[in-house]
């Protein structure tokens, strides 16, 4: 089964891309969800630092990823 991520992309008050990633996200989840969700991060302001001030919504997406692991003897 492929591991899966939520992906939330972010514009800051420096026109830079921020993506805060979250695994294993629930199933069926909506678009609406998702967009309430970054919402509630930019009007809190909950991210800040490095990454500077979120300023807007850029995007949002599920990633997938396939993991095989080798078995070592």
């Amino acid at each position: 089964m492929p591991e899966k991520t939520l992906e939330m992309r972010f514009v800051n008050e420096e026109k830079r891309i921020v993506t805060i990633r979250l695994p294993s996200p629930k199933e069926n989840i909506t678009s609406q969800e998702v967009s309430a969700a970054m919402d509630e991060l930019l009007t809190h302001s909950v991210f800040s630092g490095s990454a500077s001030v979120l300023a807007s919504k850029e995007g949002a997406r599920i990633v997938s990823r396939a993991v095989d692991p080798i078995p070592l003897s």
